[in-house]
């Protein structure tokens, strides 16, 4: 069944005051700046997030709080993936009970599925607890370790998973990218989750993307698509080159705490990381001002940090 989500979708963070606990109303600041950027679909809970960070009824709140702000009118994929399968059942069962979107688990990271098999027996009672919602499975080895052919997790999972949608592919291996869009004729979304590679999967053929730098730089990648799509292929490459330049220059500070400190620096500030992530001083919070500024890719000036 191909599911409810296209265009860019932004992976938003998780915010926290100074206490360090999670600050429920900065929510309604990030949704008004994506709205900015005519974005209305988020992802939420997921690596941006710092699931892994959050206790279960954290994770229960920010997708409640997703879903009342703004009205409801955002669409709120919600992860609910993680170690214990019985957990994520019952974050996927109040995924749907809050009136989610769609929801999304990756595997387990400790103990890991051996097969493709394995890997489909964790997900089915998930996605069963998330029905009738769509389910995506969130494929990110980076993270997880877990390197099993998403091709071939479709084709075992389609029968056994009614409610299977697709995939949040993090996954930079274009080749098996294809073969997943391409398969059983395109039956599945693929949403793809390498911001930096965004062009390329536009040229994959990919109809929506799922990213951490959309909450602050959505304006590069509607200009990115416009090019491809209007067939400029030369401009296009020149602002993929600019997400490049974004995620490296953020990557040297500490991706996730560098990142979450430019929504500072656009007047939204989310707080630091949770340990064991790291959250860049004041001097480089600095440096990654002086690097990021000159890019023109933020849809709001983007303030010097004090």
């Amino acid at each position: 069944m191909p599911g409810p989500l296209s265009g860019l979708i932004p992976a938003p963070y998780t915010p926290f005051g100074p206490d360090g606990e999670f600050a429920p109303e900065v929510v309604d600041l990030q949704a008004a700046l994506l709205k900015e950027s005519d974005i209305r679909s988020v992802f939420v809970g997921g690596t941006t997030g710092e699931w892994a960070s959050l206790k279960p009824a954290e994770r229960k709140a920010l997708a409640e709080r997703w879903r009342q702000t703004d009205g409801g009118s955002f669409q709120v994929a919600v992860h609910v993936g993680g170690n214990n399968q019985a957990e994520c059942v019952e974050l996927a069962r109040h995924a749907r009970e809050v009136g989610a979107t769609a929801v999304a688990a990756l595997s387990p990271s400790f103990f890991k599925p051996a097969t493709v098999r394995d890997l489909v027996d964790f997900c089915a009672p998930i996605a069963a607890a998330a029905a009738p919602l769509p389910f995506y499975f969130y494929d990110i080895p980076g993270m997880t370790n877990v390197r099993l052919s998403m091709s071939d997790f479709l084709k075992e999972a389609g029968p056994r998973i009614s409610n299977l949608a697709g995939l949040k592919f993090s996954n930079t291996d274009l080749v098996e990218l294809m073969q997943c869009i391409q398969f059983d004729g395109g039956a599945f979304d693929v949403l793809f989750g390498a911001d930096e590679c965004y062009l390329a999967g536009l040229a994959m053929g990919v109809r929506g993307a799922i990213g951490s730098t959309f909450n602050f730089a959505a304006p590069l990648y509607q200009r990115i698509k416009a090019a491809f799509v209007r067939g400029d292929h030369e401009t296009a490459r020149l602002e993929q080159a600019k997400s490049i330049a974004l995620v490296k220059s953020l990557a040297a500070f500490g991706y996730l705490g560098a990142s979450k400190g430019v929504m500072g620096m656009l007047g939204v500030d989310c707080g630091s990381t949770r340990p064991p992530l790291r959250s860049p001083s004041r001097e480089e919070r600095l440096a990654i001002w002086e690097r990021i500024s000159p890019l023109d890719v933020f849809p709001r000036p983007l303030r010097r940090p004090e």
